[in-house]
């Protein structure tokens, strides 16, 4: 295939996904649902399952990769690393409960509609992750997000990406090996994890210096370009010691985030991210066929997956809650709050298709989950937080701290 030919089906696909995939956002926003499901459903119709006119190429592929690496790195930058370790103890007991729980859902759904063990590892995965946006909007709009239960969501969703974003490497490098051992999956989210902390302990303790120098430099967008430039770096790191450049991503992004003048460059970062993760979703939904997926005898599957999805969360973030010491109305709203998911299910179900580990059913399984979660939880979350408000919490575990 010739350059002009490659350049050619690249701008077709920007070209598809900057009209048709922004124009299904803005529906998607104006109806209060994350704009992200747009982008899914814009796929569906150029891709495919109908119009089959989005170009799928290689070299479209590598690109749209570009748009959720930013989009990554930009969720770290807006995490603020100072808050994310003060939230640490409390919420990082918590996440380990409901990721597990989540995670052992999809797992078991594996299970029983007789998946391999490998596959059931995919399954995990997509519903492992929360998608805090839609919560935080409703907890602002029901002006609850300064309580215990909204910030104790808040952290739980930070380490919850974490936890998730280990758990996609640690499956991509398993692909390699064809087969589930659990000492290869402790070995891989021990690298995996190993990787990630040492990129954001050193880069954060030398994050003022990186910037202050950058700013120093005459060339222009000096800044945007030496953060990409250290992301990329990390991230070519990552794939020689056979990780994925996913795991720098966030990395990098939370060790910059307290840097003194990084806000000169977070909003060119979000641009970035908001562009080419538009493309990169549009390009995961334009290669499923939902004439492939949609077959009647995966009802009972879909079902089970889309019940799982809450039961996950429902078991994980409220049980482990009210173990540590919140009461039950408190444990109850927690775990509706980390019911949505969004980005992370899709990449998980991506990555399983991609290398033809899960048929298009995993994929379209995923998407269900993100509309039907976003759909069902602000009202969920406007019932549950009827009542009295939360004052303090007596945990029953000591964590530098007795109360919250």
């Amino acid at each position: 295939m010739s350059v002009d030919v490659i350049v050619s089906m690249m701008l077709t696909a920007i070209a598809i996904a900057l009209v048709f995939g922004k124009l299904l956002e803005e529906i998607m926003a104006r109806l209060g649902i994350p704009p992200v499901l747009g982008d899914l459903i814009a796929g569906l119709i150029v891709g495919s399952s109908f119009l089959s006119i989005y170009p799928l190429t290689e070299s479209v592929e590598a690109l749209s990769w570009f748009g959720i690496l930013m989009l990554l790195l930009y969720a770290g930058l807006e995490t603020r690393y100072r808050e994310f370790m003060r939230l640490a103890p409390i919420a990082g007991l918590i996440t380990v409960g409901e990721a597990l729980a989540a995670f052992a859902m999809g797992y078991i759904t594996g299970i029983i509609f007789g998946y391999t063990p490998l596959q059931c590892f995919f399954l995990g995965a997509i519903l492992e992750a929360t998608s805090i946006s839609v919560s935080v909007r409703t907890l602002i709009e029901i002006d609850k997000l300064t309580t215990i239960e909204g910030r104790s969501i808040l952290g739980i969703a930070v380490f919850d990406d974490i936890t998730a974003l280990i758990t996609i490497v640690a499956g991509t490098s398993l692909i390699t090996i064809g087969k589930l051992e659990a000492i290869s999956v402790l070995k891989t989210a021990g690298i995996a994890f190993s990787y990630w902390l040492a990129l954001v302990l050193i880069i954060h303790r030398f994050s003022n210096y990186f910037v202050k120098l950058a700013l120093r430099l005459k060339t222009s967008e000096a800044l945007l370009a030496s953060i990409i430039a250290v992301f990329s770096v990390a991230g070519v790191a990552a794939f020689y010691i056979g990780l994925s450049p996913l795991i720098a991503a966030y990395a990098v992004g939370l060790a910059l985030s307290e840097a003194r003048g990084i806000s000169r460059a977070i909003d060119k970062i979000r641009a970035l991210a908001m562009i080419f993760s538009t493309l990169f979703f549009m390009t995961t939904a334009a290669q499923l066929n939902l004439r492939e997926a949609l077959r009647h005898e995966l009802v009972l599957f879909y079902t089970t997956f889309v019940v799982a999805a809450f039961v996950g969360k429902l078991l994980g973030g409220g049980l482990t809650s009210f173990i540590l010491g919140y009461p039950l109305r408190s444990s109850l709203r927690i775990a509706v709050g980390l019911f949505p998911r969004a980005e992370f299910a899709v990449v998980a179900a991506y990555i399983a298709t991609r290398y033809h580990l899960l048929g298009p059913e995993a994929y379209l399984g995923a998407i269900m989950i993100v509309l039907i979660t976003n759909i069902i939880t602000p009202p969920l979350l406007k019932a549950v937080f009827k009542g009295p408000e939360t004052r303090i919490v007596k945990l029953r575990v000591y964590l530098g701290r007795r109360y919250l």
